[in-house]
């Protein structure tokens, strides 16, 4: 009898001590910040148990429709987590583990004492280790995931350590869903907003093309005159294309007027039309780019190279919307709203005398500075990506991707002719490649003469700067990008640690 009490008096104890335990790691992970903390937390509490063993966190996103990426975690957690999901998305398995989790309703605990009648998903998952166990991780309401921790010896493990490890995560299942939900809401505003990839058919996802995408959407609401400023080739027209497009005067025309394609009088007649007789030639009444932009918008692209008279009547226009036609007498009223480029510097072609500075003033109301390639060198692997499936489709091949030597040329080269010049190349590149992919030797001569002269950087610049535009190419799934540079992911992620890479590194 003394025995017994004895006996029942130290389980009593023992299970007081697991109580306070759990109590004290359930206040603990309540102060964790992020989801990565709390899976590092609870892995060394596993580890000190279990020290010879791998644990798999399988935690549904905030939608419940697939898994969480847990990059940000430590190598040791995420190598084998990744292992697991690659093995199940290759066997087909992995929408079935997700619909289990989504369907559960009485979770339990399952170990390899009882692997005769389990999921198939879980047969897979658990195949390399001589022993081990998992269980759902459960809120009172719904499912969030799955635990699973392998043992790389044979082992078996007491009644108590299996509910302590369910015990624990019915604890923190709470302060877990919380985290995924609000790591969600992070990552779905950073798609929406941070992580702009494109804008109608401008493309680049850099902080340099983020503001040209707020600005855009700031100024299509309005019908202030603006002012894109940039280098031949870095998609000034593209922009003002897109102004137009989510201005309430997207339904109307869209008239471009090259100001340095015409003599001066020619451009007079251009912009603002001429009666019938008003010069040799002009054998009918025909109406100028700023007739045909009525209820629209008026693109006047390199309007630095407009004539001083002309200056003059634009500049009329633009206070009051009013003109004259070449040769007539009447004037006529237009509403357009007015969006000129320019590859010079206005403000300089004011000071030598060759622009009027009040001109300058209507024109300068907004200005938008677009930024040449070279400042935005992160965006090159998207670009020559996104050029590539224009082209290809046009030539009618099936050209996937760049060999690391064209890419590395692409990416060195430092494009005085910005997008349009890179455009050229990768047209060229698709014409000569006969395969699937392109190589150096498909590129232009220039960029072959700089990829023969010595490097300027190091071997391992070289490869940090491959790894980060195939990880950006491929939006920073790890997968694809390991089987792009032909290397395990193992070897992959030594390499972002090794060169400290994350989604917010930009190249130097």
């Amino acid at each position: 009898m003394e025995e017994a009490l004895a006996f029942r008096s130290k389980e009593l104890q023992k299970t007081q001590h697991q109580l306070e335990t759990l109590f004290d790691i359930s206040r603990q992970v309540s102060a964790k910040d992020s989801l990565p903390e709390v899976v590092h937390f609870v892995q060394e509490i596993g580890q000190k148990i279990f020290p010879e063993s791998e644990m798999l966190f399988f935690l549904l996103d905030g939608e419940k429709q697939r898994f969480l990426d847990l990059g940000e975690c430590n190598f040791s957690m995420v190598e084998p987590l990744e292992r697991g999901i690659q093995e199940l998305e290759q066997s087909g398995l992995i929408s079935d583990f997700v619909q289990y989790l989504q369907n559960i309703k009485e979770p339990q605990i399952i170990s390899s004492e009882y692997s005769n009648d389990i999921p198939a998903f879980l047969r897979l998952l658990s195949k390399n280790y001589p022993s081990w166990f998992g269980f759902p991780i459960s809120t009172p309401h719904q499912c969030i995931g799955c635990f699973l921790l392998g043992s790389t010896i044979s082992q078996e493990y007491s009644r108590e350590d299996l509910h302590f490890f369910h015990s624990l995560f019915s604890q923190i299942a709470g302060d877990i869903d919380h985290l995924v939900r609000h790591e969600t809401e992070i990552n779905n505003l950073r798609q929406e907003v941070a992580e702009r990839i494109s804008y109608g058919e401008i493309i680049g996802k850099s902080d340099e093309m983020q503001k040209i995408y707020e600005l855009i959407d700031l100024v299509s609401g309005s019908d202030a005159t603006v002012l894109i400023a940039g280098e031949n080739g870095t998609g000034k027209e593209l922009v003002a294309q897109a102004i137009h497009r989510e201005s309430h005067r997207g339904g109307g025309p869209f008239i471009v007027a090259n100001c340095s394609a015409y003599s001066p009088a020619l451009l007079e007649s251009e912009l603002f039309g001429h009666e019938k007789g008003a010069f040799t030639g002009a054998i009918k009444r025909k109406k100028g780019r700023i007739e045909r932009a009525k209820s629209g918008t008026l693109f006047l692209d390199e309007i630095g190279d407009i004539a001083p008279a002309t200056q003059v009547l634009l500049l009329r226009f633009l206070q009051d919307h009013c003109f004259e036609r070449v040769g007539g007498e009447q004037t006529l009223e237009a509403d357009v709203r007015v969006l000129a480029a320019s590859n010079l510097d206005l403000y300089k072609a004011v000071e030598a005398g060759r622009f009027r500075d009040d001109l300058y003033y209507r024109l300068n109301v907004i200005t938008i500075d677009m930024p040449p390639l070279r400042d935005r060198k992160e965006d090159i692997s998207m670009l020559c990506k996104h050029f590539l499936e224009k082209y290809s489709l046009k030539e009618g091949k099936q050209i996937q991707s760049f060999s690391s030597s064209a890419m590395q040329a692409l990416l060195d080269h430092d494009w005085p002719g910005n997008v349009r010049q890179l455009e050229n190349a990768i047209s060229h590149a698709v014409i000569l490649a006969q395969g699937a992919v392109v190589e150096g030797r498909h590129l232009p001569q220039f960029l072959k003469q700089v990829t023969e002269e010595p490097p300027s950087t190091s071997l391992a610049e070289n490869e940090r700067r491959l790894i980060l535009a195939v990880l950006q190419e491929c939006s920073w799934n790890k997968h694809e990008a390991a089987r792009q540079l032909q290397i395990s992911r193992s070897t992959l992620y030594s390499k972002i640690r090794r060169y400290n890479l994350m989604k917010t590194t930009t190249f130097v």
